[in-house]
């Protein structure tokens, strides 16, 4: 499986600025334009469009957890435990997209996308914005995943089963940024408890 895990660790940003969006394989859309709308998914270009937005997705949601762990968890062992957790959660559905772009000939740079929800993610300076934030972006993540399952489930069923496990695990990220903002306290053993 790929995996594009990026450096984090104490000292690694300072509180609040978040470091540059590393993009690896991913062609970002020219500053002030937005990405082509995606193509019908009645065949393997559609198909490839989502599989792309949902992997970019991915790397700026593990991104903005490694963040967040550094200059939103304070002295809170546990809470940066678990945004860490999210970050190898999120990295493993984007190793899951790539080998499935892979598997299916599809150009990870075929198409530009947005880089919007890194500097969204980021630009939080407490952890309740970014629990908001984070479940937002985490239901339209798991919305469509199930849509795309659904919608999938005859014309690519490889491809409509990884978008349905990603939206399960979506909805225990969903769970926790809820706990986060209602102020309950946070209780992680491992990584086991965000699935």
């Amino acid at each position: 499986m790929k995996t594009l895990m990026s450096p984090s660790g104490p000292g690694s940003v300072s509180p609040f600025s978040a470091p540059p969006l590393v993009v690896g394989p991913f062609r970002l859309a020219d500053p002030g334009r937005r990405p082509p709308a995606m193509r019908a998914l009645d065949g393997l270009p559609g198909i490839g469009d989502r599989l792309r937005v949902a992997a970019f997705a991915e790397l700026q949601a593990r991104d903005a957890f490694q963040w967040a762990a550094d200059a939103l968890a304070g002295d809170s062992v546990v809470l940066r435990k678990a945004w860490l957790a999210l970050a190898r959660a999120e990295d493993r559905h984007l190793g899951w997209l790539l080998d499935r772009m892979d598997a299916l000939s599809l150009d990870v740079r075929g198409r530009p996308v947005s880089p919007e929800l890194y500097g969204a993610l980021t630009s939080s300076t407490s952890v309740v914005d970014f629990a908001g934030l984070m479940a937002s972006a985490e239901e339209r993540g798991r919305v469509a995943g199930e849509r795309f399952e659904t919608r999938l489930r005859d014309v690519d069923p490889t491809t409509a089963a990884l978008f349905g496990q990603i939206a399960r695990e979506e909805a225990a990220h969903i769970r926790l940024a809820e706990r986060l903002l209602r102020g309950d306290e946070v209780f992680f053993t491992d990584d086991s408890d965000l699935l």
